[in-house]
């Protein structure tokens, strides 16, 4: 297609998605399906012609633990064309060895790493407490930066990389990415086509053993930046600000119930020794969104079994017509029995007032299988195409301080008001759908 032809064919997706609250590179519900399909068949070409010349992203993996292997996994396979693994890095060289073997990737030091001129995006799957040093530097040598959750340890710390970023002309965000999965969008889509009615309330619970069960070495868990709140809460937080929008304030109650535990995990060569916690293990918390839905997440790793098995629903969701209730926002997929469940979830259920609850089917066009490094693919097609990425630092600072906010409001007695916000964001592009499972 000629270049005008595109401009004019841009501008007019353009004007359609102005005229129905569109982004061009995303797709909604449209009240006329006559103009849906114009408008998909828009973006479809849009999409299809920018990505011919599409150049990818390169990418610097720093922190190669247990959770990089899925990262690599799906940025080499199946976000490939928009992505290139060219280095990883870890304190504990012979672990990063082990992945650069593994995925055919060079080993760098962590400083070389963020230091290469061939990296453009460091995707930062480090503990807690490196973040927000990793994140700074990174930004500072002119990289854009994916990080694993939380953003930072403090609001300041958080504010300051969004600050470092917005100055640079850089993209920085934090996972999750899972409110982007089959599961989450559907109930997304159902709670905006109004399935529910008008949203009174919604609740979350995480009542769990702790990751000593697991994993093998998991004393950096319950450190300053760990425990539950923090670790799980980022799932819960996310899911619900991609559905509701920001949160103006929250309170709550967190405690530590033990000083300190031992590893767990049989095949760990710390198993049975003794680790001293700091960060609180139970965190109750209520929040109030600006468009007044109210939320109740209780995170927890003092029960004796997986969350899964606590008999509680995980995520739930209230409103004037009927309830949603959602699937593991630690998960793409939709409602499954537990998280190791040999059949992915397909469906979510909804009960309209006193009917019986239906099983509605997932969106067909999404990401239902573990797909970690989704938020990077999002971010990688942003910087690339120059739009949006439904993926924010604006949304990981939020909720970095809706969880340090209800640490606060625990601590003084005190509500805790917000002082950031955020934009609800984008469902997932359509460029993104098309790699979906």
């Amino acid at each position: 297609m000629h270049k005008n032809g595109l401009k004019k064919l841009e501008e007019k997706s353009i004007e359609i998605a102005r005229n129905y609250e569109y982004n061009v590179f995303n797709v909604k519900t449209a009240r006329n399906s006559r103009v849906k399909q114009q408008f998909q068949q828009n973006v479809k070409i849009c999409v299809k012609i920018r990505g011919e010349n599409m150049k990818k992203i390169t990418v610097g993996v720093i922190g190669c633990g247990m959770i990089s292997e899925r990262y690599m996994q799906n940025m080499t396979t199946v976000f490939s064309d928009l992505l290139e693994i060219v280095a990883c890095a870890d304190i504990n060289n012979d672990v990063a060895v082990k992945r650069a073997e593994q995925f055919g990737l060079r080993v760098e030091t962590v400083d070389g790493l963020i230091d290469a001129d061939d990296i453009e995006l460091v995707v930062n799957l480090t503990v807690p407490a490196a973040h927000y040093e990793l994140n700074k530097k990174a930004l500072l040598a002119g990289k854009h930066v994916y990080c694993e959750k939380p953003l930072a340890e403090t609001l300041e710390q958080g504010v300051e990389l969004l600050k470092l970023a917005e100055d640079n002309k850089l993209q920085i965000a934090s996972a999750p990415d899972t409110f982007l999965g089959a599961g989450l969008q559907t109930c997304r889509e159902l709670i905006d086509n109004g399935e529910v009615g008008d949203v009174v309330n919604a609740f979350g619970f995480l009542i769990s053993k702790g990751p000593e069960g697991f994993h093998p070495n998991p004393a950096f868990f319950y450190q300053p930046g760990g425990g539950p709140l923090l670790d799980m809460g980022p799932y819960y937080f996310t899911a619900l600000t991609s559905l509701f929008g920001p949160v103006v304030r929250v309170t709550g109650f967190s405690k530590s119930q033990r000083p300190t535990r031992k590893v767990q995990n049989p095949d760990s060569p710390l198993y049975d020794t003794e680790f001293d916690c700091v960060a609180d293990s139970f965190s109750a918390a209520l929040i109030e969104f600006a468009n007044g839905v109210i939320a109740n997440v209780t995170t927890s790793w003092d029960y004796p079994a997986p969350y899964w098995e606590s008999g509680l629903p995980l995520m739930n969701v209230q409103g004037t017509k009927g309830t949603l209730t959602l699937p593991d926002p630690n998960t793409f997929c939709g409602i499954t029995p537990s998280l190791f469940a040999p059949e992915l979830g397909k469906f979510v259920k909804l009960r309209k007032g006193m009917d019986e609850v239906q099983e509605v089917p997932l969106k067909t066009d999404g990401f239902i299988k573990n797909s970690r490094g989704l938020g990077v693919a999002d971010m990688a097609l942003a910087i690339s195409t120059g739009g949006t990425s439904s993926i924010s630092g604006a949304q990981s600072l939020h909720v970095l301080e809706i969880m340090l906010g209800v640490l606060e409001a625990s601590k003084s007695d005190k509500t805790y008001h917000m002082t950031t916000t955020m934009e609800r964001p984008a469902s997932l592009s359509e460029k993104l759908q098309s790699k979906a499972n």
